[in-house]
């Protein structure tokens, strides 16, 4: 029989869904106890607040972003094969964890101030390429432009496909990373 998510795990798992489709103001800690089934006292017994409980969620969700997307960028592979994998991997985590990615969007918007205390998000592996592109002569983009493209492109598109205004289709993945290739290298 497969053991049980504990209580903590729950509330994590909960909060996320919660915060992703109804937002992190709107969500209530009445909200997240109803939908797990346990009191709002349970729920500080785990945290100590809201603020703690959403902080480490968006601290552990961008921690998992951060960390598949550095594997790709601490890969022996040339930069440009570098690149287009890191492309690949940033969508797939958008896709494949559609209420992270939208908690962690919705958590830079409302706490920008709050983001600078975080380490190892997914944005300082994607500046780790970047900045490796720049010193080798390749990148020609000042580098938080670079991010700015880079993050901005892949991010709408998410955002545009999980609202159904686009399809994704096969090729358009690649077709992305070649038009921000280009643009990052001037090729």
């Amino acid at each position: 029989m497969p053991r049980l998510k504990n209580t903590k795990d729950r509330i994590l798992e909960t909060a996320l869904k919660l915060f992703s489709e109804k937002g992190i103001k709107e969500t209530t800690v009445k909200d997240i106890a109803k939908e797990v089934g346990i009191t709002e006292g349970a729920i500080y017994r785990h945290f100590l607040s809201k603020d703690e409980l959403v902080n480490t969620l968006f601290s552990s969700q961008s921690e998992r972003f951060y960390r598949e997307l550095l594997s790709v960028v601490e890969d022996e592979k040339p930069i440009e094969d570098r690149f287009f994998k890191l492309v690949h991997t940033f969508l797939n985590f958008c896709f494949g964890n559609p209420q992270a990615f939208r908690f962690i969007n919705l958590f830079h918007y409302l706490r920008a101030e709050e983001v600078k205390n975080f380490q190892n998000l997914p944005k300082d592996a994607v500046l780790k390429l970047i900045d490796e592109g720049i010193k080798e002569g390749v990148i020609k983009v000042r580098r938080e432009l670079a991010l700015a493209l880079f993050v901005g492109a892949l991010e709408r598109l998410f955002l545009l496909v999980d609202s159904g205004v686009i399809k994704r289709e096969e090729g358009l993945e690649e077709e992305l990373a070649k038009i921000l290739w280009k643009a990052l290298t001037f090729l």
